[in-house]
């Protein structure tokens, strides 16, 4: 574990460093007219700054693991490239990831986010949600920036714009799901929806070290895949962490999935395994919707006594082993794939 924090921080050093350089605290005059050209008629910094920038820096002055782009470095130097080669790049996977979670604790009515309110709480939904869509794009102009051969710039956007549709479709399920649209999911659709939502954008930031390092296709989605399931592991354990983690390690509330009624792995197998009458009040209370501390006990105590969390942890692992089999096969040399074993094993063992 110790290893994994250390190796992970010297990589998000790197991250942070162009994190800065591409996504400033502030912007100016000149800066925008880097990125648009002389105003038409007069740029106003000062909404820019409120709306944009400081809500952006606000939640990413937080913390965060910074393992999306961190993974891709790690990658990158696995095929054998120096990780500052490709560094500027890391902004993307890691940029869109925090705009990601800004829109999606509007979407899911949360209150806390790494440990403090969440960024829609602090200033406004509008604000949130505006400034997490500038995300998905901003950090793309990096491309701008590097010297790519244009078929790279080309695999890269197209990539793209595959994993933000995996994104959006992810989230769209889940939001389904938990206003009750959709009558009953399945473990199969619940791993779908986690590929899409939490694994696409790890398995692109595999596939842009892919795509620099020039590997094969084969390999490069053995990169992706390893990623992939990686992420979904990571978040099956996230999802273990809301019931049953440490509130202050974890920075979210506990038991928040289920005051949002989340449908995940755990209350799936819950509902499939308790007696009926057991079934029927853990769905009762997570259709509530309710903050209310009992209910929420209530409803991890069911889950508990189905073994489903357990069962999610048994999951994470079983999925964690299948990426480390295609990290091998990947990476046949053992010294070369370490620092991305200690990485996944972390991920799936953290508590926080």
């Amino acid at each position: 574990m110790e290893e994994a924090v250390r190796i992970l921080s010297s990589y998000a050093k790197i991250v942070n460093e162009v994190l800065e350089k591409y996504v400033p605290r502030a912007v100016d005059e000149n800066w925008l007219k880097d990125l648009f050209g002389e105003a038409e008629y007069r740029y106003e910094l000062d909404a820019l700054n409120k709306s944009i920038f400081e809500p952006f820096w606000d939640l990413a002055d937080r913390g965060g693991k910074r393992w999306r782009p961190a993974l891709m470095l790690m990658i990158y130097e696995a095929f054998g490239g120096d990780p500052r080669e490709i560094a500027p790049l890391s902004v993307i996977p890691e940029v869109i990831h925090n705009g990601t979670l800004a829109v999606d604790d509007v979407e899911d009515g949360s209150e806390y986010r790494r440990g403090k309110p969440c960024i829609h709480r602090i200033y406004g939904e509008d604000i949130a949600i505006n400034m997490g869509n500038t995300m998905y794009y901003l950090p793309l102009t990096v491309l701008r920036k590097l010297n790519l051969k244009p078929e790279k710039r080309l695999k890269i956007l197209e990539e793209y714009v595959e994993t933000m549709l995996k994104l959006s479709f992810g989230q769209a399920m889940d939001i389904a799901w938990h206003r009750g649209l959709v009558e009953s999911v399945d473990e199969k659709q619940y791993l779908q929806m986690t590929l899409f939502k939490t694994g696409a954008l790890a398995g692109f930031a595999a596939k842009l070290a892919a795509i620099i390092a020039e590997v094969p296709e084969e390999k490069a989605r053995l990169a992706q895949r390893f990623a992939e399931l990686i992420a979904v592991a990571f978040q099956i354990q996230d999802d273990v962490l809301n019931v049953v983690g440490d509130e202050a390690k974890y920075g979210k509330e506990i038991g928040g999935d289920i005051t949002e009624g989340k449908r995940t792995l755990m209350v799936i197998h819950a509902l499939r395994n308790l007696p009926p009458r057991d079934a029927r009040r853990l769905r009762e209370i997570l259709d509530m919707r309710t903050d209310d501390r009992k209910l929420v006990g209530e409803a991890i105590e069911l889950m508990k006594k189905a073994g489903s969390i357990e069962y999610a942890k048994q999951v994470s692992r079983s999925l964690a082993e299948k990426a480390l089999e295609n990290l091998k096969e990947l990476i046949p040399e053992e010294e070369r794939r370490r620092k991305l074993e200690s990485l996944a094993n972390f991920l799936i063992t953290r508590e926080y």
